[in-house]
C-alpha cells in the first residue's frame, strides 16, 4: 500500500479544483465558439421588434444548459484518475463520496439525454421558426416544446422497455458470479434500474463511439497532415476566384460611375435618376470593399496555416502512432476477455493476462500522481479533439443522413443541443472504455499484494473479493461497471463487440480517408465559367 503523506489529499483536491475550472472554461469556450455572436435569431427579430429583447435570454438559456451538460460529462470522465488516487491512499469516506459523485453525474447525464436534450432542442427550434409559427412569447414556445418532448418520451419509454428486456436476457447463473458477489452492489431494485438506464445509454453511445471517434482517429492524422487536404486547397482557390470577381465588379462599378459623371458639365444639374444611380453605386462600392476585407481575412488564415506546413508530416505521424497505440490496447484487452472470460461472467477479467501498452504506462504513472492524470488528460483530450474535427468536417450524421452542420459562429442553438448530446454519449462510452483501454489501472491502480509464497503480485478481482477491503480495493468506476456487466451479461457482450468494431473499423475508415484526401480533377482549370459572366 502507498505510504500516505499529509499533503497528498490537499494536492489531490487542489488539482481537482484546477481541473474543474479548466473543464468549465473549456465547456464555455466550446459553446460560445460555435454560437453566433449575437446569440439571437435574426428571423425572430425581424418578425417582431417588440419581442427581440427576449431573444438573448432564450439563447443564454440554451447555452447555459449545453455548458452545464458538457461540463458534467467532462468532469465525470476525468474522475477516473482521481478515483485511482483516492483508492490507493485509502482516504476516509472517499469511496462513499466518490460513489455519490458518480451517481449524481450519471443521473444528470441520463436526465439530459432522455429529457433535457429533447426539451432544449424543441425550444430552440420553436425559437428559430417563430417567424412562421408566430409564437413570439417564451411561454408559448416552452409550452409547445413540452408537448413535443412529452410525445418523444412516450415513444422513448417503449424503446427503453424493449432495450431493458433485451439486457435482462441471459442473466448469469449464481455459480458463475458467486465469487464476485462481495465486490458487487446488488442493493435495491431502484439501483438496478438506475444501472440499467446507464447501460442503455452506454450501448446506444457505441454507435457514435465508432462512427465519430474511431473515424477521427484515422482521418485527422491522415487528411490534412500526412496527406494534403485538397478540400482546403479548393476553399483557397474559391476565395481567390471570389477576390478576382470582386475586383472586376469593383472596376466595372467605378467605370459606370465615371461614365455618369462625364455626361454633365460642372454647371449643369444632374437628373434625379442619375443621382439615384450614383447613390446605388456608392452603396455597392461599400459592399464590395467589405466583401474584399472578409475574403482577404480568409485568405490570410490559409497563409497562416501554410507557415507550419513543415511540421505537418511529423505531427501527423505522431498522432497516427498514438491512434494505433489506442487501437492496439483496446484490441489486446478485448482478445484477453474473449480468451479468459465468458458470457456468463459479463466478459469480466479476473486479471489482465496480455500486456497492454497504455495500461502499463498508466499503472507506472499512478505511483507518481499527478503524472497519470496528465497522461490520461492528454489521451482523452486527443479523443475529444478528433471527435470535434469529425463533427466540423462532416456534421452530425445518422447513418448516411446529415442532420445538421457544426460551424464556428454559424451553429444554431438546436444544433448545439444535438452536438452536446453526441459528446455526452462519447464521454460515457469513453469513461467505460477506460476499463478496456487500461483495465488494471482503472480497476486497482498500482496496488499489489503478497501471496502465500510471499511473491508480490498485481491485484486481481478474486483477491479483492477475499481481502474484504483490507487490500486490493477496487475503484468506484470498476464497481459500477462490474456490477452492470455481471448483472446483465448482454451489456458486457455488447460493449465487447462495440470495442471490436471500434478497432476493426480502422481499415475501412483508412481507405475512406485516403480516397477522400486524393485530389479531384479540376472541371474548369481555366476558370472559363467565371470569365463567361463578363
Amino acid at each position: 500500500m502507498t505510504v500516505m503523506r499529509p499533503r497528498d489529499p490537499l494536492v489531490a483536491w487542489l488539482l481537482c479544483a484546477v481541473a474543474g475550472v479548466l473543464l468549465l472554461l473549456t465547456s464555455v469556450s466550446i459553446v460560445l465558439f460555435f454560437q453566433p455572436k449575437s446569440g439571437a435569431s435574426a428571423a425572430l427579430a425581424a418578425a417582431s421588434s417588440a419581442t427581440s429583447t427576449r431573444l438573448p435570454v432564450a439563447s443564454r438559456f440554451v447555452n447555459s444548459v449545453c455548458i452545464l451538460a458538457l461540463f458534467l460529462s467532462l468532469a465525470c470522465l476525468f474522475l477516473a484518475p482521481v478515483d485511482v488516487f483516492l483508492l490507493e491512499h485509502a482516504l476516509p469516506h472517499a469511496d462513499v463520496a466518490l460513489r455519490v459523485i458518480y451517481q449524481v453525474c450519471f443521473g444528470c447525464l441520463a436526465f439530459y439525454t432522455f429529457v433535457g436534450a429533447p426539451l432544449v432542442y424543441n425550444y430552440a427550434r420553436q425559437t428559430e421558426i417563430a417567424h412562421i409559427t408566430l409564437l413570439f412569447s417564451a411561454k408559448q414556445r416552452l409550452a409547445v416544446a413540452f408537448k413535443r418532448t412529452l410525445c418523444y418520451l412516450l415513444g422513448l419509454t417503449l424503446l427503453l422497455g424493449i432495450a431493458m428486456v433485451l439486457l435482462l436476457c441471459g442473466k448469469p447463473t449464481h455459480a458463475e458470479i458467486d465469487w464476485l458477489k462481495p465486490l458487487l452492489h446488488f442493493s435495491t431494485d431502484v439501483a438496478m434500474l438506475f444501472r440499467l438506464v446507464i447501460g442503455v445509454l452506454a450501448v446506444a453511445g457505441l454507435y457514435l463511439w465508432v462512427s465519430v471517434c474511431s473515424r477521427g482517429l484515422v482521418s485527422v492524422p491522415l487528411v490534412g497532415l500526412l496527406m494534403e487536404n485538397h478540400a482546403v486547397d479548393e476553399h483557397q482557390y474559391t476565395f481567390e476566384d471570389l477576390l478576382r470577381e470582386n475586383a472586376m465588379e469593383r472596376q466595372a462599378t467605378e467605370q459606370t460611375k465615371d461614365t455618369i459623371l462625364r455626361r454633365y458639365a460642372v454647371e449643369q444639374q444632374m437628373s434625379t435618376a442619375d443621382q439615384e444611380r450614383l447613390e446605388q453605386l456608392k452603396v455597392r462600392e461599400t459592399l464590395l470593399s467589405d466583401r474584399r476585407a472578409v475574403l482577404e481575412a480568409n485568405l490570410k488564415r490559409f497563409s497562416l496555416e501554410g507557415r507550419w506546413r513543415c511540421w505537418r508530416v511529423p505531427v501527423g505521424a505522431a498522432l497516427l502512432l498514438l491512434s494505433l497505440v489506442v487501437l492496439v490496447s483496446l484490441l489486446i484487452t478485448s482478445l484477453d476477455k474473449m480468451a479468459h472470460s465468458s458470457f456468463g461472467k459479463g466478459f469480466l477479467l479476473d486479471e489482465p493476462k496480455f500486456p497492454n501498452p497504455i495500461d502499463g504506462l498508466l499503472v507506472l504513472a499512478s505511483s507518481l500522481f499527478p503524472l497519470d492524470y496528465v497522461l490520461f488528460g492528454v489521451l482523452y483530450l486527443y479523443l475529444f479533439v478528433v471527435s470535434f474535427v469529425m463533427l466540423m468536417r462532416h456534421g452530425v450524421r445518422f447513418l448516411c443522413f446529415r442532420l445538421d452542420r457544426l460551424q464556428p459562429r454559424l451553429t444554431s442553438a438546436s444544433t448545439m443541443a444535438i452536438v452536446t448530446l453526441v459528446l455526452i454519449n462519447i464521454s460515457v462510452v469513453g469513461l467505460f472504455s477506460v476499463l478496456t483501454l487500461a483495465p488494471q489501472y482503472a480497476t486497482f491502480g498500482h496496488q499489489s499484494f503478497a501471496d502465500e509464497s510471499d511473491v508480490v503480485r498485481r491485484c486481481t478481482l478474486e483477491e479483492s473479493a477475499h481481502a474484504a477491503g483490507l487490500h486490493c480495493r477496487m475503484t468506484q468506476l470498476a464497481h459500477f461497471y462490474n456490477s452492470l456487466a455481471a448483472s446483465f451479461p448482454l451489456f458486457g457482450l455488447a460493449f465487447l463487440l462495440g470495442q471490436l468494431v471500434f478497432v476493426f473499423a480502422f481499415a475501412p475508415w483508412l481507405l475512406h480517408s485516403y480516397c477522400m484526401a486524393r485530389p479531384l480533377p479540376d472541371p474548369d482549370p481555366k476558370r472559363e465559367r467565371l470569365l463567361d459572366n463578363y
